[in-house]
């Protein structure tokens, strides 16, 4: 077998007689990337290696917040592409980063342990990984194990409120009876 390629720094073209033809080497995620994926609360693919939060409107963002995507952490990619998405990411972190103050939303889910039975529905249903349960506190009935959520993890999109069976989640400013108390006030009106 014989390989004539060309060399630009020498500036000439080397034939060269290989035992052994390697086109193109394997690229697996490092070890303990799903280690990582699971501390961190993100997906990876089946090979392995980490997937973006969405990949048309977030692609170099992960689904917790502040942490970003880039090189062949994602999956195996050319150079001009790792250096694009790696800049991408360090323009998505430099908007944190310019801040001297990060303004947060104040919508979180909050658990009523007086109704929460553990049922583990928030847990399963929740996008983001937030709900726990903790089975050392008491709930509804006297049940070992009541959901806890996070305020800081929490995104507040709203859905383990509306898959609660027992209705033990709330999402604050957006409770029920907040709720209900503006429908009835934008009833009143247009009655009036």
């Amino acid at each position: 077998m014989q390989v004539s390629v060309f060399e630009p720094i020498l500036g000439q073209r080397l034939v060269l007689n290989p035992d052994l033809l390697v086109l193109s080497s394997a690229v697996v995620p490092a070890e303990g990337s799903r280690d990582l994926a699971e501390l961190l609360k993100f997906s990876c693919t089946l090979e392995g290696f980490f997937l973006e939060a969405h990949v048309k409107l977030r692609p170099v963002d992960f689904p917790a917040e502040g942490i970003f995507l880039c090189g062949a952490a994602h999956y195996p990619k050319f150079i001009d592409e790792t250096i694009a998405q790696a800049q991408a990411a360090a323009a998505r972190a430099t908007t944190i980063l310019s801040k001297d103050v990060l303004q947060v939303g104040g919508v979180v889910a909050v658990v009523d342990e007086e109704k929460c039975t553990g049922c583990l529905t928030c847990v399963r249903i929740c996008p983001y990984d937030v709900p726990r349960i903790n089975p050392t506190r008491v709930g509804a009935g006297a049940i070992l194990g009541v959901a806890e959520i996070e305020a800081a993890a929490c995104q507040g999109c709203g859905i383990c409120p509306a898959e609660c069976p027992a209705k033990a989640i709330q999402l604050q400013h957006y409770r029920d009876e907040q709720v209900l108390a503006k429908e009835e006030a934008l009833f009143e009106l247009l009655a009036a």
